[in-house]
């Protein structure tokens, strides 16, 4: 590079920091503008934008429903499930975790049980106020189940989330309390189900278990009806085939997708 290049260059450099340093300036102005002026003329006339995101908002409003007036909880779940377009998030993120929280409050053991069966049939409720926008195209009924609930008492909230998840994707589904097992045996000889699903609650009896599958089985008319179990993320961790199930429907969520693909699955080994 000659002299006379070094010389037409650096001026040129000092042109094009000050170009630099007068684009970031207008920048900032622009920002400044925007902050000072626009926004908050937008935020009075429009008010303020929803601040946070998902994660947050569901696991801090599952932290409260339990405790919360049941207008005031069917509110915000309407506020979180704007149109039904979040009704699964909503039920795996929101009502499930809260029906969590409810199971490390209250002990299955007490004798008085008052306080725990409210406190399900509030979650229970909040549920079925829960807009989907899946309802309002419901496929025709594929599949045909059978559902017990394995409560001693009133079915838990899992429970009810499963049958809402069976029906949203067209299931047949008739329901039986824990104290029907007559009634099922009756029913599944009566109609061909597919599937016959306990719900599984913490701290039952595997013998109970046990005794439900074998004798749904036993009184079928359908000889390959699935026998499955589940409804309580992580309840049992043992082998399905300990408690004569053919498989475990880990998650409420997905119990009628997991249903439907060991249909499928019939002709394989049992699910694992």
């Amino acid at each position: 590079m000659s002299p006379l290049d070094g010389q037409g260059r650096a001026p040129n450099a000092a042109a094009d920091r000050k170009a630099i340093l007068a684009a970031t300036r207008r920048a900032a102005l622009v920002r400044d503008v925007a902050v000072n002026m626009i926004v908050p003329v937008l935020v009075d006339r429009f008010g303020a934008p929803p601040v946070g995101n998902w994660r947050r908002d569901s696991a801090a409003l599952a932290k409260r429903l339990p405790d919360m007036g049941l207008s005031e909880a069917i509110g915000e779940l309407r506020h979180i499930n704007p149109g039904g377009q979040m009704f699964r998030p909503t039920c795996r993120d929101v009502i499930l975790p809260a029906a969590r929280v409810l199971r490390r409050r209250y002990d299955p053991a007490a004798f008085d049980q008052s306080d725990r069966l409210h406190s399900v049939w509030h979650l229970r409720m909040c549920l079925l106020s829960l807009d989907d926008a899946g309802d309002r195209g419901v496929p025709a009924a594929l599949h045909t189940a059978l559902t017990l609930s394995g409560a001693p008492v009133v079915p838990g909230v899992e429970h009810a989330v499963a049958l809402r998840f069976f029906g949203r994707a067209g299931w047949a589904v008739q329901d039986c309390g824990s104290d029907h097992a007559e009634e099922a045996c009756d029913s599944v000889h009566d109609q061909d189900y597919d599937v016959a699903w306990i719900s599984l609650e913490p701290g039952m009896d595997p013998r109970t278990v046990r005794a439900r599958a074998r004798g749904v089985r036993r009184a079928s008319r359908n000889a390959r009806i699935l026998v499955l179990g589940g409804g309580v993320m992580g309840v049992p961790a043992e082998d399905p085939r300990m408690l004569d199930l053919d498989g475990f429907t880990p998650d409420a969520v997905q119990a009628a997708a997991i249903a439907e693909a060991a249909l499928i699955r019939l002709g394989s080994p049992a699910l694992a």
